[in-house]
């Protein structure tokens, strides 16, 4: 029994910047990069306060329980 179509990880590989669609192509290479670079600059900010707020919700918890 043979196949039509490759395995995806083999179609990828051959094939990595054919889309059959173009306005895809230009959305997933605009937004691709773009996410990562608007979240790095604020993660020395965001990781802090986020682990304040899980010291806090845990002491609460603590609290109530106790």
């Amino acid at each position: 029994m043979t196949h039509k179509y490759p395995p995806p990880d083999q179609a990828l590989a051959e094939h990595p910047k054919d889309y059959s669609d173009p306005e895809l192509k230009e959305y997933t290479d605009e937004f691709a990069q773009d996410i990562l670079d608007e979240v790095m600059p604020i993660m020395p900010l965001v990781l802090p306060l986020m682990a304040v707020l899980q010291m806090f919700m845990l002491a609460f918890i603590a609290v109530v329980m106790a």
